[in-house]
Parts: C-alpha cells; sequence; structure tokens
C-alpha cells in the first residue's frame, strides 16, 4: 500500500459510523466541510504528503426550489484557504438546501496503475437510499471529470 492509501484508510477509519441523519443548516454543513478537509489535509501533511493533492467538496441538492426539484446533487468545491469567503458566501445564498455530504479527491502519485492515481470517495449527513444515490451521482460524476465539471 501507498502512503496516500493509508492516509485513506486512517481517514476513513476515524469517521463516525453512525449518521445522524437529519438536516443540517448551511453553517453546520460548512462547519463540518471544513473540519473534515483539514483532517484529511493534516494526516496527509503528517504522513510526509503534499496536502494539496486533496480536494474537498460539500454535496447538496435542492429538491423544494422550484426549477432545481429535479438536479440529483450539485457540488460546491472548497477554495484554497484564502477564498474561503466565497465558499461560505455560494453556501448561504443556496434556497432551501439539502446537505448530502463530503465529496473527497484524493491524488496518489505513488500508485503503481494510473486507475488506482485519483480515488474519490464520501462521507454522508444523512442516510437513506434518496439521499445515498445522490451522492453516488455526485461522486460517480466528479470520478468522470474531476472538480472541473461539476456544477458551481
Amino acid at each position: 500500500m501507498t502512503k496516500t492509501q493509508v492516509v485513506r484508510r486512517r481517514f476513513m477509519s476515524a469517521l463516525p459510523r453512525k449518521i445522524q441523519n437529519r438536516e443540517l443548516s448551511p453553517m453546520e454543513a460548512m462547519a463540518r466541510t471544513m473540519e473534515l478537509f483539514d483532517r484529511l489535509r493534516n494526516e496527509m501533511e503528517d504522513a510526509g504528503l503534499n496536502k494539496n493533492h486533496a480536494y474537498a467538496g460539500l454535496v447538496y441538492c435542492q429538491p423544494r426550489t422550484k426549477g432545481k426539484e429535479h438536479v440529483l446533487a450539485e457540488t460546491i468545491v472548497l477554495p484554497k484557504p484564502e477564498g474561503i469567503a466565497d465558499f461560505a458566501n455560494k453556501v448561504i445564498a443556496l434556497d432551501k438546501p439539502l446537505f448530502l455530504g463530503v465529496l473527497f479527491h484524493q491524488h496518489d502519485p505513488d500508485a503503481e496503475k494510473a486507475k488506482y492515481k485519483n480515488r474519490v470517495f464520501v462521507w454522508p449527513f444523512m442516510a437513506g437510499p434518496e439521499a445515498e444515490g445522490r451522492l453516488l451521482k455526485a461522486r460517480n460524476q466528479q470520478a468522470e471529470g474531476g472538480f472541473k465539471k461539476v456544477t458551481n
């Protein structure tokens, strides 16, 4: 296993196993997202890896907003620390959002095969088949095209 794989497994094993399954306020969703992202970056740095090889995004949907009812999921990508104000403004400006979870993208420069160089994984805020399906759609969209292709 590469160092990046070890960090990812250690990070995932430290996450809570029980999902609270309740709607989060925008402030709580931002706080959880930034805390988890910071934790992953710190673990990468502690392992001697480049912390800039980790990316994250807050996944949400807006099923109660006219015109957005059928959009499965959207992602707001976390910027570099100096751009946090813009991220917060985008999240606060959302109309009746339902926050689904955090999407992580981790680059592994030491992976032997190209298909293992970029790994995408999620941590949900909500449980249930609809929330999990929407989160899976966001993960698959990110895996296919990266954060450049994700709707912002």
